[in-house]
């Protein structure tokens, strides 16, 4: 059975070869081929479930396949090359950086389908998440909440959830500085679904921040 042969056979290739090139296909990446697989969404929707048992998202800038299920049992977890929080740092980080997106559109009084991205200063995410911490867990360690932050947004970068702009030369040295845009990769992680003071729940009461 072929899923493609009333669509061009080759923009359907690149498609599902830049599907799984990377977590997220963004819009802005390929915009003529990103229209091409909304337009026939169903072909490579049913290519992916028959062939892969993968499941493909389209939404209004990005698209994605998501993985229900591992078939190799040789492979373990630690050598899966996946976005995975697995540390309890990182699932804090990770929290506190979806808080602060939320905070940013609801700042800017922006959406998903605003052309202008959120953008942010390292600083200011590091202040938001500071007091965050602080409203949780009383007084925190500054080095600790950089550190995590850091962390984290390493990760983000790495798979497309943020993307970080070159600096102004007198910045380059001030990682405060740093200025980061949010992809919309980020709205695939709705904080919101979580329910009310997730960020309270997982870290617990009285416990203190991790070094």
């Amino acid at each position: 059975m072929s899923y493609f042969d009333k669509i061009n056979r080759a923009k359907a290739q690149r498609v599902t070869n830049v599907l799984v090139e990377s977590p997220f296909f963004y819009r802005e990446d390929d915009e003529d081929l990103f229209l091409f697989l909304r337009r026939n969404r169903a072909a490579f929707q049913a290519f992916f479930e028959d062939c892969f048992d993968w499941e493909l998202l389209v939404e209004p800038r990005c698209a994605r396949v998501i993985k229900t299920r591992w078939h190799n049992p040789a492979i373990k977890p630690s050598q899966r090359d996946v976005f995975n929080f697995t540390t309890r740092n990182e699932c804090i980080g990770f929290l506190l950086v979806l808080e602060y997106y939320e905070h940013l559109l609801d700042e800017q009084n922006l959406s998903i389908d605003d052309p202008e991205p959120p953008r942010f200063y390292f600083g200011s995410l590091f202040d938001f998440a500071r007091e965050r911490m602080g409203e949780e867990l009383g007084d925190v360690d500054d080095t600790s909440v950089k550190r995590i932050l850091r962390r984290v947004i390493d990760a983000l970068l790495r798979y497309r959830f943020l993307r970080e702009l070159a600096p102004e030369a007198d910045d380059a040295a001030d990682r405060d500085n740093l200025i980061y845009e949010c992809l919309p990769g980020l709205y695939c992680y709705d904080i919101r679904r979580l329910g009310p003071a997730p960020l309270a729940r997982f870290l617990g009461a009285g416990e203190e921040l991790p070094q």
